[in-house]
């Protein structure tokens, strides 16, 4: 039931879980009075709608490093044909841990996955296991030269510049970006103040980035496009251009049939043909391949952090 005082939103308030969700991508620890704030609705309410879709399997609120902080130094996007239905393929790939990303999608290829492996001899390994599980008929491999924006926007940062300290704080925020700092404190053996601020520098340096990543169909209304960009030249002017772009979620510059791949994150599809239309229009962009993002399968972006350094 909603308290008086929210009459005046009308028929928002359907759409409330849907600013929360955003709210959440852009920071994971926002609180439920500036949530109240910016939704312009009652501190009650945005509690209340907080605290049931966080505790739904609908959202997951996490704490995201940038893989190359962690070692994580050999990525690819995997485009797969399948001879079996692709969701059973798919539910398969998902099982492995260093497929983060697994999407039924529109197009020539049914499924499309991401790889994350810590060099390029377990990259190739992983792409031979993938090969080799029934139903996949054939792959097409782009490899990251870099990874431009990831998910929720983690930066790279010296490995040496995180100790055991924070490195316990990070496993913790993978698996709940939310955890109070009073249990990050009791799990990583340090006091809550200095749990308090060292989590705060981490996000404020951009070492961790904690954000709300949506259980797979959860969007629901929510576009997912991905593009397959070809470039004339040096790709760095309109690679930027690119990520400029607000509905632009993901970017990577590729070594293989294109060079960049990217994918956009829309309300509408109307949203998509915009922003599809300006990346034409970049001079730097000679072709635009794009396919839709169906249904999500697996979206996790967890490593394991060695906490004894």
């Amino acid at each position: 039931m909603l308290s008086s005082d929210d009459s005046r939103v009308g028929n928002r308030l359907d759409d409330v879980d849907d600013h929360i969700l955003a709210a959440l991508r852009l920071d994971g620890r926002i609180g439920p009075g500036e949530l109240a704030t910016r939704l312009s609705v009652s501190r009650t309410t945005a509690s209340k709608r907080l605290a049931a879709l966080l505790h739904t399997a609908d959202v997951r609120v996490v704490g995201m490093v940038h893989p190359e902080t962690v070692g994580v130094r050999s990525l690819a996007h995997v485009s797969i044909a399948t001879d079996a239905p692709a969701i059973e393929v798919g539910k398969r790939l998902a099982t492995r841990p260093e497929v983060p990303f697994v999407s039924l999608a529109s197009g020539a290829y049914p499924l499309i996955a991401e790889v994350r492996a810590h060099d390029d001899t377990e990259l190739s390994e992983l792409l031979d296991v993938i090969r080799s599980l029934d139903g996949v008929e054939s792959t097409e491999t782009l490899v990251y030269t870099d990874l431009v924006r990831d998910v929720l926007g983690p930066t790279k940062v010296s490995v040496a510049w995180l100790d055991g300290v924070d490195r316990r704080l990070l496993s913790l925020l993978q698996l709940d970006g939310r955890m109070p700092y009073t249990a990050l404190a009791a799990q990583s053996g340090v006091s809550v103040g200095t749990a308090r601020a060292r989590t705060l520098r981490m996000i404020e340096a951009g070492v961790v980035r904690i954000g709300a990543i949506a259980a797979p169909g959860r969007e629901g209304r929510k576009v997912d496009v991905g593009l397959g960009v070809r470039m004339r030249g040096r790709a760095g002017d309109g690679v930027e251009q690119i990520r400029q772009l607000p509905e632009i979620r993901f970017l990577a510059t590729t070594i293989g049939r294109y060079d960049v791949v990217a994918t956009l994150h829309a309300d509408t599809l109307a949203d998509v043909v915009g922003a599809l239309e300006r990346v034409r229009a970049l001079t730097s962009v000679t072709q635009l391949h794009s396919w839709v993002h169906l249904h999500t399968l697996k979206e996790s972006y967890r490593y394991p952090i060695e906490t004894t350094r």
